[in-house]
């Protein structure tokens, strides 16, 4: 319908040009005065059946390009193979002899979804990502002035203990230190002032993106340019090693050598982090027809259960036979280990936004999060053991699975902070809807995915909590019974679960539709997966305790303009 907004100019027939609009011909999409009605049915385009109706009533608000061949006609049909609108004298012309046409409004209206999708994408996605790396480097700065100001300190200490003969080095390292600070410092203020300029930058192009759309004006929606790449990477930052100072009990004539100052080290990330793919114009992914082998390493559990990536090239890893966790790269090196405080094993972990590791310690009925390889206790349960864990597209959220100390149900409940927001147990007739969650996932239509070990199958929920569906792998012929262990989403909406027992990967789409089987070649009883920044698979081997890595996607190009590839958003 029109708007009350619309110009002079919108509400005057298009064939007198003088008096008010009060008709539309909804089959030309032109504006006519009550007396030119009659004019135009019996001298424009005869053959044609003309549906004219009041203004109001129109059926389209979209506003059709003239055609610059023939001012008189609007341009109501699309050329697919020249990628413009015509009109139908165009059309029926030697210039589109045997071309492929549609109707024009029918294209105008997928354009119009892509990018309204495109503006929801980076308002929703984009932008909240920005405000994370602005918040970090915020605390990045804060703490390495805290690092720096607890030095200095030191120093000062320090200095007023040693004999007057030292001074004069003190203050050249003091002097090295604020000149270090400065430096740092300023990296990161620079960093933080170019980020804010390219979250402008994308605040700006949503906006546009909204004009456009808003417009109304087909020409300006088809004409409008996407920025497909520019900002779909947030920048990287530098990671600051703060300084470090060590007092020492020092012989005067040694005094030198043991004014220790480490000077901070400035590294940056190979890579900024990628966001997950937003719906675009001619490009897509799809399954790999066979998955391929990038890389395997052996890790240090017998009886591997838990693997979550770090990047491209880091994962953490977990077993059923230590009280431990511990941080490998993909060349099987040692990096970091965690032990957990009762000993158990713990049930799950996940990786937070600024790679924090939280996980859940079943001896001690708690979460617990990893900071500077020692545990602290974030949430804790008394009736309740925690057994999977996953973050979710909410910052500072997770989905925390857990089963009532006497194993008779189980729960799945979403968190907020340290307060319980959601708790998703029975269905519309009060019936559990799992009793064993030994993993969780969120996909990006925000459904709950769960693997409830006692069935065993898949259940997944909606975001409110209601129950969607079950997968229990009879969909495809198995040599023996479903049995899955192992859970991961990727930016398709597509569900990955291992099947211990038949030593391979399903497939399934978001609405539960299997779409088939990967890697059964490659994997040896599949325990964990995990997915990558790049979209690869890290699958961990229960009784060989290997890792490893798979790539199962493509993107594949495509200039198809139907409205088939339906994004999630």
């Amino acid at each position: 319908m029109a708007h009350s907004g619309l110009t002079h100019n919108y509400l005057t027939c298009e064939l007198c040009e003088s008096d008010a609009a009060l008709m539309h011909c909804n089959s030309c999409h032109v504006k006519l005065c009550s007396d030119c009605v009659g004019k135009h049915v019996t001298t424009h385009n005869k053959s044609k059946h003309h549906e004219v109706a009041g203004f109001k009533y129109r059926n389209c608000d979209a506003i059709l390009p003239a055609c610059q061949n023939h001012p008189c006609q609007k341009c109501d049909i699309f050329c697919n193979d020249c990628d413009e609108p015509v009109c139908s004298n165009c059309m029926a012309s030697s210039d589109h002899k045997q071309h492929q046409f549609d109707d024009v409004t029918k294209i105008y209206i997928s354009r119009r979804l892509l990018l309204l999708q495109e503006a929801s994408y980076f308002e929703t996605t984009v932008i909240p990502q920005y405000d994370k790396m602005e918040s970090l480097l915020d605390m990045k700065i804060s703490k390495l002035s805290q690092d720096y100001s607890s030095v200095l300190n030191k120093m000062v200490s320090e200095e007023e203990a040693l004999h007057e003969t030292i001074r004069k080095l003190f203050h050249r390292k003091k002097e090295e230190t604020l000149i270090m600070r400065e430096r740092d410092l300023k990296v990161l203020h620079e960093q933080r002032n170019g980020l804010a300029c390219s979250k402008s930058n994308v605040q700006t192009l949503v906006s546009k993106y909204k004009t456009v759309c808003g417009s109304n004006d087909v020409e300006e929606v088809l004409t409008c340019p996407f920025e497909k790449d520019q900002y779909r990477r947030i920048p990287p930052i530098a990671e600051i090693t703060s300084p470090t100072f060590t007092p020492t009990d020092v012989d005067e004539k040694f005094f030198e050598q043991f004014v220790n100052l480490t000077p901070s080290v400035q590294t940056l990330k190979s890579r900024g982090q990628r966001l997950v793919s937003a719906p675009s114009i001619g490009e897509k992914k799809e399954l790999l027809q066979e998955a391929e082998l990038v890389s395997s390493f052996h890790g240090v559990y017998e009886e591997l259960r838990r693997v979550r990536c770090i990047g491209n090239e880091q994962a953490w890893l977990s077993g059923s036979a230590h009280g431990t966790l511990t941080r490998m790269n993909m060349s099987g090196q040692v990096l970091e280990t965690v032990t957990v405080t009762h000993g158990y094993a713990p049930k799950d972990m996940a990786i937070m936004a600024d790679q924090q590791l939280i996980y859940c310690d079943v001896g001690n009925l708690s979460i617990n999060a990893v900071k500077n390889g020692n545990s602290k206790v974030i949430s804790r349960f008394n009736k309740w053991l925690p057994t999977s864990i996953c973050t979710t597209s909410k910052a500072g959220s997770l989905l925390v699975g857990m089963i009532s100390k006497d194993q008779r149900s189980g729960r799945v409940v979403r968190y907020v902070g340290t307060k319980a927001k959601q708790k998703m147990q029975f269905d519309e007739k009060h019936q559990d809807l799992f009793k064993k969650p030994s993993s969780v996932a969120e996909n990006i239509n925000e459904n709950v995915c769960v693997i409830d070990s006692s069935a065993p199958c898949l259940v997944v929920l909606g975001r409110s909590g209601l129950f969607r569906f079950r997968y229990n792998g009879s969909e495809r012929t198995r040599t023996y019974s479903f049995y899955p262990s192992g859970l991961a989403t990727d930016s398709m909406g597509q569900i990955i679960v291992g099947d211990r027992m038949n030593t391979c990967l399903d497939i399934v789409d978001k609405d539960g539709q299997f779409i088939r089987s990967l890697a059964g070649s490659i994997l040896n009883i599949p325990s964990a997966i995990s997915i990558d920044d790049e979209e690869n698979l890290w699958v961990g081997e229960f009784h060989t305790g290997q890792v490893k890595i798979i790539k199962y996607l493509q993107v594949s190009e495509g200039n198809d303009h139907s409205q088939d590839d339906q994004s999630v958003f």
